[in-house]
């Protein structure tokens, strides 16, 4: 199967989860951003009969919502999404977002209402597919990977992308969703257990040892406090503090206050603060840290290359920048890479660069230009320096061929040679 033919059919892939996904949302979307408000009630709920077991049928629910259109008109509609215990109860208030010409299309304005679900799977499938996509083609020695369109390269190329970087990014790409949840779902958590939950009072009863097997399968365990306390009806409770000794300072007969959910009592909780707000801290910090790094990335700064990939500063440098000249040491377009060394254009007077003398470098990602004539071992182009920081800010401009010098050496090579033409020749 020829390369070509494998690009052509992932741009039909992703193309096609595109389409479902913007159709699934098409109808919501276009009722959030154009509809028309009205703040409608809640006037019974619709039923829809759903197997749930193989011994047991329950009735799917949701609201039977019901409002009043700008025109005077009374429609009642219901959800699209169906639960067994839906969480807007009859006399809720709901506000629902209508077309004037189709008001029985109605949207309700909740998030269990909107097909996240479906588009949003159809829509990650998608982009996992272009990052693999664009991993291949950091990785692969085949210059016909990218896509058809081209515009993969560009975005590789744009953010100096190379198989270290893109790695990261891959990483925090699955990384940053997930805390996001975590942070959520333990906030929810805490806020939950802090306004509805119950208070009572529970005594350390002695210590259990607590194991826990990881996924390469090793085992840990812990020693942790025991606390029983009594619910509301007076069922005894066992739980453990999430704090293994000897950093818990609990001892037995100690009596602690316990806080519980009245339709889960044996998920109980010390009423500490860290029971409840270091998981969502820990997640939040997390978020945070990755987010920075993810800036730092994408910014530039910890790119793995020297030359400087941003088009703002490709043309301000070709302004305001110092003209110098870029010699092709080697170059490699199946490794993707280019050994060039950059010296001053002494055709060209300027007193700005003063103390450079030349500066050498390899791209470790470099995608050939694919217009013109093949890149050899010592074309020249036009470069461009910034004064003040030349070896940190530079463009090459692969646009402006100058002329060739095959005779270009390395600095290395400059150096194992200069003793032989210092050597004597009368010895």
């Amino acid at each position: 199967m020829s390369t070509g033919f494998v690009s052509w059919f992932l741009s039909l892939i992703v193309l096609v989860l595109l389409f479902l996904s913007g159709y699934i949302m098409k109808n919501s979307v276009s009722l959030l951003v154009t509809g028309k408000r009205a703040q409608g009630i809640v006037v019974g709920m619709d039923s829809s009969s759903r197997s749930v077991t193989d011994t047991m049928k329950a009735p799917s629910l949701t609201p039977l919502v019901e409002f009043v259109t700008s025109e005077g008109e009374h429609i009642k509609v219901h959800g699209r999404s169906y639960y067994l215990k839906p969480s807007s109860q009859t006399g809720d208030e709901i506000k629902v977002a209508y077309d004037k010409s189709n008001p029985k299309n109605a949207q309700l304005l909740l998030w269990g209402e909107f097909p996240l679900g479906p588009a949003g799977f159809l829509l990650g499938f998608a982009v996992v597919l272009i990052m693999m996509w664009m991993g291949g083609i950091l990785i692969s020695d085949d210059p016909k990977l990218d896509d058809p369109f081209h515009l993969l390269p560009i975005v590789v190329a744009h953010l100096h992308l190379n198989p270290v970087r893109y790695i990261v990014l891959f990483v925090l790409f699955f990384a940053i969703p997930a805390c996001v949840a975590g942070t959520y779902w333990t906030s929810q958590r805490a806020i939950d257990m802090l306004t509805n939950g119950i208070k009572t009072v529970g005594y350390v009863t002695g210590t259990e040892r607590v194991y826990s097997k990881s996924n390469d399968g090793t085992t840990g365990s812990g020693v942790f406090p025991m606390i029983t306390f009594k619910d509301a009806s007076g069922i005894d409770h066992n739980i453990h503090g999430s704090t293994a000794k000897p950093l818990s300072r609990l001892k037995t007969g100690d009596k602690v206050e316990v806080i519980y959910l009245a339709n889960s009592p044996n998920r109980g909780v010390v009423n500490t603060w860290y029971e409840f707000w270091f998981p969502p801290m820990f997640f939040g910090f997390m978020v945070s840290a990755m987010l920075v790094l993810l800036v730092l990335i994408l910014s530039g700064n910890k790119s793995f290359v020297s030359e400087t990939n941003d088009p703002g500063i490709h043309k301000k440098l070709k302004t305001s920048g110092v003209s110098a000249i870029a010699t092709v040491i080697k170059a490699d377009p199946k490794a993707r890479s280019l050994h060039y060394r950059i010296q001053k254009d002494t055709r060209i007077a300027t007193t700005k660069l003063a103390d450079f003398v030349s500066l050498e470098a390899e791209f470790t990602f470099w995608i050939p230009p694919r217009t013109g004539a093949e890149i050899k071992k010592g074309d020249q182009f036009r470069a461009y320096l910034d004064s003040l920081k030349p070896f940190e800010k530079f463009y090459i401009d692969f646009s402006q061929r100058l002329g060739s010098d095959r005779n270009v050496k390395s600095i290395k090579e400059e150096v194992i040679e200069e003793p032989e033409e210092n050597k004597d020749p009368g010895l």
